[in-house]
């Protein structure tokens, strides 16, 4: 077979690629002027030609990617891949990824997926092509109910839309401390809910819950609908209430349909399904991960480093079998210290998702040309930070 790749070119590849993601993806179908809309701005994709006609694409978009509380990367999300029926398993979809790595050189940090099924076919592909799990929100489905949800009301879209900047105050106060999901503005919820993913790809509807203390909106709910099933796609609160996180939850259960719920340990969604009396499954039971290739580590070094005193004059590398760079460089060090890892370790270190101090510990990182003191600095300088996934997200 006599393939080749290269970077999508949108004068002359859009209604190929539609159509054959269409065609692979039949529950998740685009028309052409959703396409048009959806890949209008920050969005490229690898296609994989093969006798000069499509056979394969991995759409990719672009966004700025909360890793830890003032640490920030570009990352480049992929949404699916697609390759022709007939020319699957035979390494088209590697070889994208591989263009890919290539062709946004210096024009992001991370490579990102979401992911589930971590024992499938579809996950040991992502796994050896470099994209690594740093993340593991699991799913808890609850059964419908008639309780009552006191303090809280449904709101329709346009009025709840309208409060947009005070929902977004709301996320901030909630999830400040955490990482693991696209940099939030105002606005960013009306724009992700009229998305075209949303939309029209997974013709999702919304419903929009907030709870109340006093007369005084404290927390709110944005649920999805899709197959007869409610998801909660963001829930967020004013201090965290486990309380009113869980009268949301109860309210979205009187919507007589299960309700899928993701959270990660530590997070107040987790909490709240803990007062309802549900427990965390283990991940084969349709967890999620959330999978990570470092596309450059000069650059994801440098955003996610936290100022160290006891470091300013001090260069810090790392090293892989595949690879080395420098994360934390100083104009006129007066030592190097190299961090030795290995790959899945050196995503989860950039992401903020390793304690350094206890990896040196336990041997599953070295540093080489380390001092006293320095382990526990560079753990300072990456500390690691909680993530929380909320599926409006997803793209």
């Amino acid at each position: 077979m006599d393939a080749q790749f290269r970077e999508y070119d949108p004068q002359q590849d859009a209604e190929a690629v539609r159509e054959l993601l269409n065609a692979v993806f039949s529950s998740a179908v685009v028309s052409p002027e959703g396409w048009a809309r959806w890949t209008a701005r920050d969005f490229t994709a690898p296609v994989a030609l093969v006798d000069g006609k499509i056979a394969g694409a991995i759409p990719l978009f672009r966004r700025t990617y909360r890793v830890a509380p003032g640490a920030e990367v570009v990352a480049w999300v992929q949404n699916r891949v697609g390759v022709a029926e007939g020319l699957r398993d035979q390494g088209l979809g590697s070889g994208m990824q591989a263009c890919a790595k290539q062709f946004l050189a210096g024009r992001g940090d991370i490579l990102l997926v979401y992911r589930g099924a971590e024992r499938s076919k579809g996950y040991r592909f992502y796994e050896k092509n470099g994209l690594l799990d740093v993340c593991y929100p699991l799913a808890v489905t609850l059964e419908p109910s008639d309780e009552s949800a006191p303090g809280t009301r449904w709101l329709g879209e346009d009025e709840f839309l309208a409060s947009d900047a005070l929902w977004h105050e709301v996320f901030v106060a909630c999830y400040g401390r955490f990482g693991g999901y696209p940099a939030r503005q105002p606005g960013y919820l009306r724009e992700i809910v009229g998305a075209v993913t949303w939309q029209e790809a997974m013709r999702q509807e919304f419903s929009y819950c907030v709870v109340e203390e006093n007369g005084r909106p404290v927390g709110y709910l944005v649920l999805g609908l899709r197959k007869e099933t409610l998801q909660v796609m963001e829930l967020a609160v004013l201090g965290g209430s486990v309380e009113s996180a869980r009268r949301l939850l109860t309210a979205a259960r009187g919507r007589g349909a299960p309700v899928r719920c993701y959270a990660t340990h530590g997070c107040l969604l987790a909490a709240a399904l803990r007062r309802l009396g549900a427990t965390l499954p283990p991940r084969e039971r349709g967890g999620m991960m959330l999978m990570i290739h470092i596309l450059d580590l000069a650059s994801t070094g440098r955003k996610v480093w936290r100022d160290v005193p006891a470091l300013r004059e001090v260069e810090v590398r790392v090293w892989t079998p595949e690879r080395e760079g420098v994360i934390h460089p100083v104009a006129s060090p007066t030592r190097t210290v190299t961090i030795e890892l290995k790959e899945h370790m050196l995503s989860r270190l950039l992401m903020r998702r390793l304690d350094v101090e206890h990896a040196a510990t336990e041997e599953r990182i070295t540093l080489c040309g380390a001092e006293p003191g320095d382990a526990e600095a560079i753990a300072d300088a990456l500390d690691p930070c909680p993530w929380v996934y909320h599926p409006v997200d997803y793209l």
